[in-house]
């Protein structure tokens, strides 16, 4: 049967079968007081006819959207970061899983960011947020837990403990990293980071930091340095590094996106990266296991991460609050080709970039 053109309404369907318009709205609202041959009557018009319940009126009747917001920030490399994709991707199919929808929009500043929070909660477009990218003192957790607005937060802040997060432990996958290179024979070790105010930069560096007083080696503010969340940051940065009079034998990178950068400079300056010089991301993308090399990693499944953020929010707005409010998971490293020995100590790689 062809189903009618235009939209479907109850009374449509309640004329296809013949039976009360209210006979149709309580079978849709899963009463039971129907007889099973009608219920099945009415619901095979319901998929022949293509009718969808009106999301408008759903939402007027429950007070809710049944939508949710994430606000990207844009510039200093943010818009450049494939991870952000991958995790929106893994909110957005966890929504549509529960029939939800995600509102993205952008801010261009911290004020715009606070801005854009404020108009989506005046003008009801949604029923919750997931703040990414948090920093160490974030305004937007500090406004939505002031208005007591439902979010959850990817990362957390300097002090964490009154509102949803979810996070991985950055500080200890660095640790991890300093030591797996220490232990591949490296003792120059090279550090790319991300802006200093946000927070999983900040825990990152402070996991080298500590990795390298756990292997016995002093720390070298020449081996530290911080760029754009992006591969042309990645660039900067190695390039930095290789230029100093003792470079690095291993660089460990805070993002894929960077590390994938400095691996092409590495490349550029004729080195064979996973000999010559060991380059370590983090995030886990898919794109890490096609560049050349294949991009050694701590994985930390972003798609997995934006997916587990969309239930814990559900749950805090439907009243009934995450079982675990702060959940903290590991990163593990997957190992591909570009970590092994150094082929060159730090002098006779300066003797090579110099020559």
């Amino acid at each position: 049967m062809e189903p009618v053109r235009g939209s479907v309404t109850i009374e449509d369907v309640a004329r296809h079968v013949g039976v009360a318009k209210g006979t149709v709205s309580r079978v849709l609202n899963n009463y039971t007081d129907i007889s099973p041959k009608t219920r099945e009557r009415i619901l095979k018009a319901v998929k022949e006819l293509g009718y969808q319940p009106s999301s408008t009126a759903r939402s007027l009747k429950r007070g809710r959207q049944d939508t949710f917001g994430i606000v990207i920030p844009v510039g200093h490399g943010h818009g450049a970061d494939p991870f952000l994709s991958e995790f929106i991707d893994g909110i957005a199919r966890a929504l549509d899983d529960l029939d939800q929808d995600l509102l993205v929009t952008t801010a261009h500043s911290p004020a715009h960011m606070l801005e854009t929070h404020e108009r989506l909660i005046a003008r009801r477009k949604v029923d919750g947020f997931i703040v990414t990218r948090t920093e160490v003192d974030d305004p937007r957790v500090a406004f939505l837990v002031e208005r007591k607005f439902p979010f959850v937060a990817h990362g957390r802040t300097r002090h964490p403990d009154d509102y949803a997060w979810f996070d991985i432990d950055n500080e200890t996958a660095f640790v991890e990293g300093v030591v797996h290179v220490h232990g591949l024979g490296h003792r120059r070790i090279g550090y790319i980071g991300g802006p200093h105010g946000l927070n999983f930069a900040r825990q990152r560096r402070e996991g080298y930091l500590k990795g390298l007083g756990q292997v016995g080696l002093d720390a070298d503010p020449a081996l530290i340095v911080s760029h754009a969340l992006s591969e042309q940051g990645g660039v900067e940065g190695a390039c930095e590094l290789l230029a100093l009079s003792e470079p690095p034998t291993a660089i460990l990178c805070a993002t894929d996106a960077i590390a994938i950068g400095a691996m092409r400079l590495c490349r550029d300056k004729g080195l064979r990266v996973g000999s010559d010089v060991t380059v370590i991301g983090y995030d886990g993308l898919p794109v890490g296991g096609y560049v050349d090399p294949p991009l050694t990693t701590f994985s930390q499944s972003p798609q997995a991460a934006g997916g587990r953020m969309a239930r814990m929010l559900i749950d805090i707005v439907n009243g009934e609050g995450p079982a675990r409010p702060h959940d903290l998971a590991r990163a593990e490293l997957v190992r591909r080709s570009s970590d092994g020995p150094p082929a060159k100590s730090p002098q006779e790689l300066a003797q090579f970039l110099g020559g």
